[in-house]
């Protein structure tokens, strides 16, 4: 009889280190899921402490093979890492972080990011095939530079999110070619670090890590990382790569024409494609397969609007202090209530937009606000606008899937937002068993440690669908029609947002 090993895959998310044990039958051992905080010290501000990451990383890897003996605990042979995209961590020459890291949602770059477009931006695109807006890695360093230059100055070299917690545990350097195309300052023609994009900064290459495959080895766990941990040391410790590539491949998209919708913290609309660009509203990354790319669209907030609805407007009510899952509730009641929210839109521009809008400066509304609105019409209304967000940012795509789209995040847990998201896109929904980007990770490091042949096998062997919803064909033609009124407002109420932007 075979010995069964194990994986882990650890993915740090917008605001929660999810972690995940995986054997080599395809069985997903454990999870758990550790959170941390942001900081919103200005507005627009978004920072993070890394130090939490890597303790949420320990915690959350003790906790998963907590339920492993010693014997099993010896077979666990790869640990993956993923995080989100354009998250730099700068270091000093002893290698000490040295400020919070600025966060891919943080949009105080917005003036910098639009200097940077207006100076350089078709250099910028010719290289990188995308302009600079707040959310970048360029963007958050060109801050940096003018605003913190003591900071700045003592730079010796810059990592991304995965990379430094990958670092931590290993004590190797070095990053994935998809990560790299995040930062924009990456030739992604040459598939090189780009001097005249670090020019730009006054940087120099040796700032920057070696670039990788994901499936890469990138050292194994130190003598001091597996003592604090309980593990072996020597363990290989696999490259990794950002959370939505992960999260896109994870689900089982490996084919030209996937669709991915992700409802997280953030929401985002992804399509398979062997096209490197088509269009400058949306984004365009390698992807983790050989010869493919993923086109992806996001919006800033998704499952974060419904959060901070239900923060705002459920959190101090008797009737739900007590209650394990706070959402189910509320989305029984949602359920009750029309399609369409009689008449009540949402915009979820709560801390401006991406796709396809990219403007920093964008703000939240609702619209259609009546006596007879009570506050399950407003939660509804959050679902419907995340999803017509979702849909605005997807029509830019060249064509959109039309025979199914794969749905993952927390926001697939949720049957009534699911329903919705299948009647605004009009395309049937599958929801795989597993969801999240720690899985992903999983499969990249059974790759890494020679499991299988490919990734594309690696998915297609542990992954499936659990549930389908299809659209309801009335419900789809009374959502184009709102759908219409969302977009016209948006258009007259541009200006305003930016107005009432200089009032914050």
């Amino acid at each position: 009889m075979m010995v069964t090993q194990y994986v882990l895959g650890v993915d740090h998310g917008s605001g929660s280190c999810k972690t995940m044990c995986l054997d080599s039958k395809g069985n997903v051992v454990d999870e758990a899921t550790v959170s941390y905080p942001s900081y919103y010290s200005h507005p627009r501000w978004v920072e993070q402490d890394p130090e939490d990451w890597i303790n949420a990383a320990v915690k959350g890897i003790k906790q998963v093979i907590s339920s492993l003996t010693e014997g099993e605990r010896n077979q666990i042979k790869g640990i993956s890492f993923t995080a989100p995209a354009h998250v730099a961590v700068l270091l000093n020459e002893q290698k000490n972080v040295l400020r919070n890291v600025i966060m891919w949602n943080d949009q105080r770059s917005g003036d910098e990011s639009k200097e940077l477009s207006g100076e350089y931006g078709e250099l910028i695109y010719s290289l990188t095939n995308h302009y600079p807006t707040p959310t970048w890695t360029i963007s958050h360093l060109y801050w940096l530079m003018k605003h913190e230059p003591e900071v700045f100055d003592k730079v010796d070299k810059v990592l991304f999110e995965k990379d430094y917690v990958r670092y931590r545990f290993s004590g190797e350097m070095g990053t994935d070619y998809i990560e790299a195309e995040g930062s924009m300052l990456y030739d992604v023609h040459k598939q090189e670090w780009s001097d005249d994009l670090l020019s730009i900064l006054s940087l120099d290459k040796s700032i920057l890590p070696s670039v990788y495959n994901p499936t890469d080895q990138a050292g194994t766990l130190t003598k001091e990382m597996a003592e604090r941990l309980g593990l072996s040391e020597g363990i290989p410790i696999i490259m990794g790569t950002t959370d939505t590539a992960a999260e896109v491949y994870g689900s089982g998209a490996v084919e030209e024409g996937d669709g991915v919708v992700k409802i997280a913290t953030a929401g985002n609309f992804s399509l398979i494609s062997k096209e490197r660009h088509v269009n400058k509203a949306l984004t365009s990354y390698s992807f983790v397969t050989a010869g493919l790319r993923y086109q992806n669209s996001g919006t800033n907030f998704a499952a974060s609007s419904y959060r901070w609805f239900k923060e705002t407007f459920f959190e101090d009510s008797m009737e739900y202090k007590d209650l394990d899952n706070v959402y189910a509730e509320i989305d029984k009641e949602v359920s009750k209530i029309s399609i369409g929210s009689e008449g009540l839109l949402f915009h979820p521009y709560l801390n401006g937009e991406r796709s396809p809008h990219w403007d920093p400066y964008l703000r939240g509304s609702f619209f259609g606000i009546t006596a007879r609105h009570n506050r399950y019409h407003f939660a509804r209304a959050v679902l419907e606008g995340v999803a017509f967000s979702i849909k605005d940012a997807g029509l830019e795509f060249p064509q959109m899937p039309t025979n199914s789209v794969k749905i993952i995040g927390g926001g697939g847990n949720s049957l009534v937002w699911s329903q919705i998201l299948a009647d605004i896109l009009n395309v049937r929904l599958e929801i795989p068993k597993y969801t999240d980007a720690a899985f992903g990770s999983c499969l990249i490091a059974t790759c890494g440690i020679g499991w299988y042949d490919s990734l594309s096998q690696a998915v297609n062997e542990n992954q499936f669908m659990k549930h389908e919803v299809f659209p309801n064909s009335e419900s789809v033609k009374f959502y184009e029609s709102m759908f219409s009124i969302y977009k016209d407002f948006h258009k007259q109420t541009k200006l305003l947002s930016h107005r009432i932007n200089e009032l914050q």
